[in-house]
């Protein structure tokens, strides 16, 4: 009870209840908060997990962003077998109802105990350093203490009631990027849509989209192409009722961070899926038949609140594909920003080469980007080559630092997920499913040793956390190249689960086809 006199707040200091005390707590049940929950559980620790909907997975299921893309080792290995094993998995698309109870399995397993519809609303500190948080329950506010707390709740909330020093959006106005609503159609004949001359000809509706809007088929434009659309495996196929997932949905001039702008993207989300269900029902082949079968429950935030850590993973490391000594992950997505205010997705950033400001691509994906740069100016790669003329490198990736999991003041506080320590660049490429997974395993083993050792996240020898990620089935490119302090680290890890992006070349060509009249 909280109480008021004329008008005004009357709120005494009070003794909250605890509700229990452990060795780590994780805030957030999304990829990140999972995998850093079984990393810790997996080795002894009592383990809480705190999420804030009724399922865990985040994006990846209640966002139904069912393409867990990027790197797969370690603990993701077992993911994807389970996943395989009951059905849920298909080439790398995922069935997010069979997702949500492989990782109930999962985590069980570890014997992480798991608080399901929780809210953190605070965080307990002593001096600089975090001893627990505070919960919203049906009973009240109640106290966590904890030992150790990995903030993998995507919008920091752990780290934003600590006091940790925080970015977030772009800077000058704090505006986050574009956020999407995805969505699943059902009824849709696949194989009529794959023979079309759309999928054929314009597999990204770029042109469609343009005639269909100036003759007014397409009443508005949530965006000028298709994102992606995947299928939904262990659903029908090949009979004319295929379930496929769609990102097309954009909400634009975001602040995630702020409850009245969430609300206003939820109802405009939704809108905006009945609008383009109908509209693709009835102008796109094969979708003649298809209705709309539920729009995700969580909106896909690609970024808000990311915390200031020990280093801030820059576009540079991403264009130049920079190596650290420190690196606990691996990743060769590229930039990757939906236009903060208008249609079209950004692809590059502004690095200044030999003096003069060009605007850079990591990869041959790149060139698709829908935004020019300012003044027409031509997008290249970090050797300064045009699209005529680049040159990748066909194994190219870069890598995450563990000092971006680690923040700059606040201790035995880590993050992991899409709030960890990047630039608003960098962030936009590091996101995706399984880097979060993989950057939570991390912190997770991190923790571990920091409990084992009696220390901080900061104080923990990265060649130590490395061998023990190695010694887990991580991949963080020690097969790949050498890694100071690891010349005999060189342990397995299960490659069965290939990188799509990974292999450049093959999709050189046909990117640079595809996108001359995006960047001529």
């Amino acid at each position: 009870m909280i109480l008021c006199e004329n008008g005004k707040l009357v709120h005494p200091a009070e003794e909250l209840p605890e509700y229990g005390s452990y060795d780590v707590t994780v805030v957030g049940g999304g990829m990140a908060g999972v995998a850093a929950a079984m990393a810790c559980g997996k080795r002894g620790y009592r383990v809480l997990l705190i999420e804030a909907l009724s399922a865990l997975g985040g994006l990846a299921t209640m966002g139904l962003v069912n393409i867990p893309l990027d790197f797969v080792s370690g603990l993701g290995v077992e993911m994807f077998r389970e996943l395989e094993t009951n059905d849920g998995l298909w080439h790398r698309n995922s069935d997010v109802e069979k997702h949500k109870l492989v990782l109930d399995r999962m985590v069980k397993k570890y014997g992480c105990e798991v608080l399901l519809v929780t809210q953190v609303v605070d965080s307990l500190m002593e001096g600089d350093t975090i001893r627990g948080v505070v919960i919203q329950t049906k009973q009240g506010r109640q106290i966590v203490w904890s030992k150790g707390v990995i903030d993998c709740s995507g919008d920091s909330d752990a780290a934003y009631y600590a006091g940790a020093e925080l970015l977030c959006g772009r800077p000058g106005d704090g505006m986050s990027q574009a956020c999407s609503l995805e969505f699943i159609l059902g009824g849709v004949d696949w194989d009529a849509y794959a023979a079309s001359d759309l999928k054929k000809n314009d597999p990204r509706w770029v042109d469609r989209i343009q005639s269909d809007l100036a003759s007014g088929k397409l009443p508005y434009e949530p965006d000028n192409h298709l994102n992606w659309i995947t299928h939904v495996p262990g659903r029908p196929e090949h009979c004319g009722m295929d379930e496929v997932s769609i990102c097309f949905v954009h909400s634009r001039r975001c602040y995630p961070a702020e409850n009245r702008d969430l609300t206003r993207m939820y109802l405009e989300g939704r809108e905006q899926a009945n609008m383009l269900a109908g509209y693709i029902r009835e102008n796109i082949p094969g979708f003649e038949h298809s209705f709309l079968t539920v729009t995700a429950p969580l909106l896909g935030v690609r970024e808000s609140r990311r915390v200031l850590g020990e280093y801030v993973l820059t576009a540079f490391d991403l264009a130049s594909l920079a190596k650290h000594d420190d690196v606990i992950c691996l990743s060769n997505h590229g930039y990757d920003i939906h236009n903060f205010e208008e249609p079209g997705n950004v692809k590059w950033a502004p690095i200044e080469i030999d003096g003069e400001t060009r605007y850079v691509i990591c990869n041959a994906g790149g060139f698709g980007t829908t935004t020019r740069p300012p003044h027409n100016a031509p997008v290249v790669n970090i050797k300064g080559q045009s699209v005529e003329h680049a040159e990748f490198d066909a194994a190219g990736y870069y890598d995450i630092p563990y000092r971006c999991l680690v923040p700059v003041r606040v201790e035995n506080l880590m993050m992991a997920g899409r709030n960890l320590s990047a630039d608003i660049y960098a962030q936009s490429g590091a996101r995706l499913v399984m880097g979060c997974f993989t950057m939570g395993e991390a912190a997770g083993t991190a923790m571990s040793i920091c409990l084992k050792k009696g220390i901080t996240p900061r104080q923990v020898d990265r060649i130590e956390l490395q061998k023990e990620l190695i010694a887990n089935g991580v991949n963080i490119g020690q097969r790949i190249r050498r890694i100071p302090g690891l010349e005999r680290e060189n342990g397995e890890f299960d490659d069965g689960y290939r990188n799509g992006e990974f292999i450049a070349e093959k999709h050189v060509a046909a990117i640079q086809k595809d996108t001359l009249r995006f960047v001529k």
